[in-house]
């Protein structure tokens, strides 16, 4: 009975298992749809999407599958811009899969710490940072090690902790160079920027922007581009560069204006106004403050960015003169400071002593000045600065690692290179001896076949000559002898015999003499002389106007010895009786040539030696012969078509 119970259990367990691995696939499927959805910017669709694949998890008490989905959907709030929505659906997936594996966890916690990030919780964004980062260096990619350590180190800064900063900011740093990842190179880049910024070592700032926009530019980024732009224009600024700094932020602006980054749009905005402060009566600096607040209104309150805003606010407000409104400004900013440093501790306090002081509120304006001095020394202290010094001496040996790196690896692709080349070349070298002795040795089979062709053409005319003049003259003598024997000799007969003879003999004689196309002499000359000597069968000739001088003569001899060779076919065939014509056209520079003769042929089956012959001749120089045959009519063509 045990047993059986053992075996009903684990029936049970394999079932649930495997309808738990079919909810993942299908989970994981929605998720990936749903992404595509986002992406063509149908976010009703991604969002019912990911609902099925949460009802789907649930309806088969798949825990694991419920907490893939809420993570999903804590990210598309966060795209949304919901941070509230996000925390709820990150903390609902937690408390679904309590045993979730550490894989899980990492971008659980990574996600918790962006989402406490947009929300101005900066404590709490470190406290998941810390718990992400060795998960994902684990578990995640190089790139999503990469940014964890840049995300955290930004809400270590913006708690002051500088030193901590650096340490996230290096960390990632070499991550992102071993991989070769420039889009997390120059989103590093842009945070060191910042840093070195904020502690005023404002040529290093100005030195890794540069880095970050070469870097972004590399990787085709142009956001992580604008904000490392932005960076520039601040240093610019704070190195009392300011129509620089004017000039670059204003076009940064405009551009990051057209693009849907809210974030960038203040972030650059921010800087803007900071470089405008020193010119508060312009126009230019309430029509960006009001775009700006316009912007953050779209974001939480503790929205760090968004927080800028309330710091540009603070200065241009003190440098108008109304101290009284940036006091109420500095007084938001100091409930913000509770939770982020939104802006440097020391610059708000020396804000807020000199409105005081400017309010006759000396006692007060006193104080705060000597507590904004001594967080000043403590920012500049030897040990953060020593930090920062090692941070950047660090980050100068990665790159130069990483160019000795890529020396070597140039230098093996090189060298593998020549050696691919070399045996390429080896191997164009054979195919090209290989490909000559082919040629030539298909020259030589075409020169011997063309021999063979002429000492048969040749063989073939001596036969048909001598065919000609036996079955012709010879047989026409005997008969002119036999008449001369009798007693009483036909005159008449005799004469009409000798004349007939003489016509085949002449035509004969014709047929020997080869044409000379030389001195002017073109095909139609050669056979306009040609045919008027033949008497039978008569045959009528036509040329046309055309450029007749230019033919090649090799084309003109055959075209001539095929006219030939067609007469004779007429008259040994169709006999003497026969009527034919000889056309010669000229149209687009090609000759065509045409050959029609009437009267009753003899029986034939169109594959004798003349017909061959002719064939031959017309393929020797490209073209193509054609005979047709209606009744007593026989037509003949050759041209190029």
């Amino acid at each position: 009975m045990k047993h059986v119970v053992a075996l009903l259990t684990a029936l049970i367990l394999c079932v649930a298992c495997g309808r738990q691995s079919d909810s993942r696939s299908r989970v994981q499927q929605l998720v990936f749809e749903s992404e595509q959805r986002l992406e063509a910017d149908d976010i009703d669709s991604a969002w019912v999407l990911l609902e099925h694949a949460y009802d789907y998890a649930a309806g088969l008490h798949d825990d694991g599958g419920r907490a893939e989905a809420l993570l999903a959907m804590a990210r598309h709030h966060n795209m949304m811009d919901r941070p509230d929505s996000a925390l709820s659906c990150l903390r609902r997936g937690l408390d679904a899969w309590p045993q979730a594996p550490d894989s899980l966890l990492a971008q659980y916690y990574a996600e918790l710490s962006a989402t406490s990030n947009v929300m101005g919780d900066m404590a709490a964004a470190v406290e998941w940072g810390r718990l992400a980062l060795p998960l994902m260096q684990r578990y995640g990619s190089s790139e999503d090690y990469a940014i964890m350590c840049g995300n955290t180190g930004i809400a270590y800064r913006r708690l002051g902790q500088n030193d901590s900063a650096a340490i996230c900011y290096q960390q990632g740093l070499e991550a992102a160079l071993a991989a070769g990842d420039h889009d997390s190179e120059a989103y590093l880049a842009n945070n060191l920027s910042v840093l070195f910024a904020e502690m005023g070592r404002l040529d290093e700032s100005l030195g890794y922007a540069d880095k970050a926009i070469a870097a972004a530019t590399a990787g085709g980024d142009d956001v992580e581009r604008l904000s490392a732009q932005a960076n520039k224009g601040i240093a610019l600024l704070m190195s009392h560069r300011d129509d620089e700094a004017v000039s670059l932020l204003t076009a940064t602006f405009e551009a990051a204006d057209s693009t849907d980054s809210t974030p960038l749009k203040l972030k650059t905005i921010n800087y803007l106004l900071k470089a405008l402060s020193s010119q508060p009566a312009a126009p230019a600096v309430s029509r960006y403050l009001q775009r700006g607040e316009e912007i953050a209104a779209q974001l939480p309150p503790g929205n760090t960015a968004a927080a800028g805003i309330l710091e540009s606010r603070m200065i241009i407000l003190t440098e108008q003169g109304r101290y009284a409104e940036a006091l109420q400004t500095i007084s938001r900013l100091e409930e913000l400071m509770q939770l982020q440093q939104v802006i440097p501790p020391h610059k708000l306090l020396g804000n807020k002593s000199r409105c005081l002081a400017a309010l006759g509120r000396y006692d007060e304006a006193y104080r705060l000045e000597h507590e904004a001095a001594v967080l000043a020394d403590s920012l500049h202290s030897a040990e953060s600065q020593r930090r920062l010094d090692e941070l950047a001496t660090n980050y100068r040996v990665m790159e130069k690692e990483l160019e000795v790196a890529q020396l070597s690896a140039r230098q093996a692709r090189s060298q593998r290179s020549i050696g691919l080349l070399a045996a390429a070349l080896a191997v164009l070298v054979a195919a090209v001896v290989a490909m000559a002795v082919w040629m030539r040795q298909r020259r030589q089979k075409a020169q011997m076949r063309e021999t063979r062709k002429y000492v048969e053409g040749m063989e073939q005319e001596r036969s048909r000559f001598a065919h000609e003049l036996h079955d012709g003259a010879c047989n026409d003598l005997l008969a002119i002898g036999m008449q001369l024997r009798t007693a009483q000799p036909d005159h008449t007969a005799i004469a009409t015999q000798v004349g007939t003879l003489r016509s085949h003999l002449r035509r004969l004689s014709h047929e020997l003499m080869p044409p000379q196309f030389a001195g002017g002499v073109t095909l139609p000359d050669a056979l306009s002389h040609y045919l008027s000597h033949i008497e039978t069968p008569a045959v009528s000739f036509r040329a046309d106007e055309g450029q007749w001088q230019r033919l090649p003569a090799n084309t003109s001899y055959q075209l001539y010895r095929i006219v030939q060779e067609a007469v004779g076919n007429i008259a040994e065939h169709q006999g003497e009786q026969a009527r034919g014509s000889v056309v010669l056209q000229f149209g687009d520079g090609q000759p065509r040539l045409t050959i029609t003769s009437v009267g009753k042929s003899a029986a034939g089956d169109g594959t004798g030696i003349g017909l061959q012959s002719m064939t031959d001749r017309a393929a020797s120089i490209g073209y193509r012969l054609t005979t047709e045959s209606e009744g007593d009519t026989w037509t003949l063509k050759v041209g190029r078509d």
